[in-house]
């Protein structure tokens, strides 16, 4: 089968719609690759750029009027077949993903799938809570902060730090009236204004949620962690329960490009070869990069699972991890997100109300990024990071890790070193932390992005299943961590139906796979992972 073969079988007609994937090409080549696609795809009207002005290697081609076909095996199998074809190094669909559901989803087909999570993920609202709106950033211990660094002369709360927000945009509400705000863009439509459409399905408003809980003024009732922050709203996704990673890594490179100091991201799903590029790049740029670890399914999604990432869990006003937090050694740090008070969309634009998930607890970690650059001065952590041969990225993990409040019967490999302590953070020495043992992460990016996978694979069947011998996990990982994750949902689904005896219980379906993946993995692995092999041969 061609590619153009495969990728017809990929996609189907969706007049209004367009299909991506991302083509990495080898070093040197875009030029002869995107020359070779457009002979190749020709007739399905294809149209290629690059990623970004910073990743000229990767090419995102884009076919107009038609969508990816909800038969994931095909899906892939087109990006392989590209690969063999195009003799590429890597190639993705820009596959929306539903593991990283909301509960204020809107209905439709996303809010659907939250029935599908276990009892427990999502708490009552605390009605205890009401007459303490900014109880999250004072246990945070925020406003000491605030007047830590008054006391010592220096600039407050992220005075002059640019956050940038890739979301679903920002829509006007009286909790950002007095926001500091700075250019942003609307990735999905190429232009300027990241205003949220406010759209039927998915979540709206999510953006202005999570924008609040960072940059929200002293004057209103939410309070952001970092009200004099610069913030740099992106609408990189339509909703943050069916996330495209292509559009969050082009969503990066636009806010590195334009001076973005910190990077927030309250969304998920699967590895992204174009993400983890783009991440990577925002590291090198001394950007901070942060990521939500993710609700309901356990396990943390990407890109927080990423090592260039650091990756927060969710807590609760009572210092214990909140029940729908994702978790496991992948977490870096936990930071309140079950009940916290946000901005909430609604006609009059003035609505605030109690928000749960690791959304809210990364927005406020990247609140507390911008006050210690702005304490200690950007420039002079860059050189103090330079002098001790880390990124900035990691100077700031281990100081963010070690000053951390960690309460009695706290587990650190399920939720990290703890609770973010912003008053610690910003009096720590700078050299804190850095006699403790750590386990430096791969040099090679292809057994990097290969071992957030593993990981993956050894949590769902067992560190034997994550052996060497399996499929290369670079090539492989989005369709395989995809299929994993999916058959997490069924388990969920499955425990779910348990709760309730009046429902029959039957055993999870086998999630299926394309040909050339499987044959990869091999019957062992496919038969731990519950996999299944289905057409899309290469």
């Amino acid at each position: 089968m061609t590619s153009l073969d495969a990728l017809r079988a990929a996609t189907v007609a969706a007049p209004g719609n367009t299909a991506r994937y991302a083509l990495v090409a080898r070093p040197g080549r875009a030029a002869r690759v995107a020359e070779a696609v457009r002979t190749e795809w020709g007739p399905l009207g294809i149209q290629l750029a690059p990623l970004s002005t910073l990743e000229p290697e990767v090419l995102v081609a884009t076919l107009p009027d038609r969508a990816l076909a909800p038969d994931r095996p095909s899906v892939f199998a087109a990006a392989y077949a590209a690969v063999e074809e195009f003799d590429l190094v890597a190639a993705e669909p820009d596959l929306p993903t539903g593991f990283f559901p909301q509960p204020d989803a809107e209905p439709g087909p996303a809010r659907e799938t939250l029935d599908n999570f276990p009892p427990g993920c999502w708490v009552p609202a605390e009605p205890e809570l009401e007459d303490q709106p900014r109880w999250a950033p004072r246990v945070m211990r925020v406003p000491e902060a605030w007047a830590f660094s008054e006391q010592q002369g220096r600039p407050s709360r992220g005075d002059g730090v640019v956050i940038a927000q890739p979301d679903t945009g920002v829509t006007k509400h009286v909790e950002l009236a007095d926001a500091i705000t700075v250019p942003g863009f609307d990735v999905l439509d190429g232009d300027p204004d990241p205003t949220d459409p406010l759209g039927a399905g998915g979540n709206p408003g999510h953006g202005t949620g999570t924008a609040s809980v960072v940059v929200s003024g002293e004057a209103h009732v939410v309070s952001g962690s970092a009200p004099l922050a610069r913030h740099m709203p992106i609408r990189a996704i339509e909703s943050v329960v069916r996330v495209t990673q292509v559009s969050v890594a082009r969503a990066i490179d636009w806010a590195v490009a334009n001076g973005a100091q910190v990077i927030t991201m309250s969304l998920g799903g699967i590895p992204s070869f174009s993400l983890d590029r783009a991440l990577r790049r925002a590291v090198a740029a001394d950007v901070i990069v942060l990521a939500a670890a993710g609700n309901c399914v356990r396990t943390v999604v990407w890109p927080a699972r990423y090592d260039d990432c650091i990756a927060v869990a969710g807590s609760n006003a009572a210092n214990a991890p909140w029940p729908g937090s994702c978790r496991g050694p992948a977490v870096d740090i936990t930071a309140p997100g079950q009940n916290v008070f946000r901005a909430k969309v609604s006609p009059a634009g003035d609505e605030v109300g109690q928000g749960q998930g690791t959304s809210f607890a990364v927005a406020l970690t990247a609140g507390v990024a911008a006050l210690w650059l702005a304490h200690h001065g950007r420039a002079n952590l860059v050189g103090a990071a330079r002098q001790r041969g880390e990124t900035l990225q990691g100077m700031f993990r281990r100081l963010l890790r070690a000053t951390a409040n960690r309460p009695a019967g706290w587990d650190p490999f399920e939720f990290g070193a703890g609770i973010v302590d912003a008053r610690a953070l910003l009096a720590a020495d700078l050299d804190l932390g850095r006699d403790l043992e750590s386990v430096p992460p791969p040099s090679d990016v292809r057994e990097r992005a290969a071992g957030s996978v593993r990981s993956l694979v050894a949590e769902a069947a067992g560190t034997d299943a994550a052996r060497d011998e399996g499929p290369d996990l670079h090539d492989f990982g989005p369709e395989l961590a995809a299929a994993v994750l999916e058959g997490r949902l069924a388990s969920a689904d499955r425990f779910r139906r348990e709760a309730v005896p009046a429902v029959p219980v039957s055993a999870p379906p086998a999630v299926p796979v394309s040909a050339a993946l499987a044959e990869a993995a091999g019957p062992e692995l496919c038969a731990l992972l519950g996999l299944e092999p289905t057409g899309g041969d290469r």
